[in-house]
């Protein structure tokens, strides 16, 4: 995805400049995520290194060894707590390895993203990539609502929102290419939300280049583009929410960013 200069939440009031950096065509799945636990990664027995994750622009944006203790003991004290309410997580490999991994904190998002080389996305190049940039698109795909494009407002399981279920929650990129955004990015809208770096708070920093909200506060962190049982209001490019980095949500994923070479800083 090529760098500019686009407005947040599509209000001109927020400007920001975001670098060219790759972005994960999908959120994260079950699947992938599955290699991460079974490997170990991600908990108290082998967390990620001090500033891994760090975006190469933004001070002190990588991980923080203060939040080992927010992850689990180990690989059997992680499975455990993958297993939430509604979770697609499975012990073993199941139906569900292409859905949206849910139910993970942000500490393990963070973890998997930097064990798959490379790093949470910040909210400002989430924005960016969802509203095809300088398009400022209202939806990643232009500018009307169109259930075909997107799995909210419980539409997914097509059964015209009669009734909201895990169902509406569809394998990653079912709505591609048509609800696919610029880039060609998939489920940027409905689905799973989508954790980013950035602390939730009120206003955006000003001036922005290559830009993320760090403050110490890590109770709540921003979520993006809406999910399956949300409606139009919240998958559109210029709705925020935000959850404790502790939830597990079964709602609730991320995808990763992955920075180019050129961008790398010494």
């Amino acid at each position: 995805m090529p760098g500019g200069t686009f407005d947040r939440i599509n209000a001109p009031e927020y400007p920001a400049t975001v670098s060219g950096v790759r972005l994960d065509i999908y959120e994260i799945t079950v699947g992938r995520f599955r290699a991460f636990v079974e490997a170990g990664k991600g908990t108290q027995a082998d967390p990620p290194l001090p500033d891994a994750g760090a975006h190469p622009k933004i001070r002190e944006s990588g991980w923080n060894s203060a939040w080992n203790s927010e992850l689990t003991a180990d690989k059997a004290a992680m499975k455990v707590a993958l297993r939430c309410p509604d979770a697609f997580w499975t012990d073993f490999p199941e139906q569900n390895e292409n859905h949206p991994m849910t139910c993970m904190t942000w500490f393990e998002a963070f973890a998997f993203c930097i064990w798959d080389g490379g790093r949470l996305p910040t909210e400002a190049e989430w924005n960016y990539a969802a509203a095809g940039g300088a398009e400022q698109r209202l939806y990643p795909w232009g500018t009307s609502i169109d259930p075909s494009k997107a799995a909210y407002s419980c539409h997914g399981n097509g059964d015209g929102a009669e009734k909201c279920g895990m169902d509406d929650f569809l394998p990653v990129g079912s709505k591609s290419p048509d609800g696919d955004a610029r880039w060609g990015m998939a489920d940027m809208a409905g689905n799973a939300g989508e954790l980013v770096l950035d602390v939730f708070e009120l206003g955006f920093p000003t001036p922005c280049h290559d830009c993320a909200r760090l403050k110490a506060n890590t109770e709540r962190r921003v979520v993006r583009g809406g999910t399956a049982w949300t409606d139009a209001l919240y998958v559109a490019t210029d709705a925020q929410s935000a959850e404790s980095p502790r939830n597990r949500n079964s709602f609730v994923g991320a995808r990763c960013a992955r920075d180019l070479a050129a961008n790398v800083e010494p």
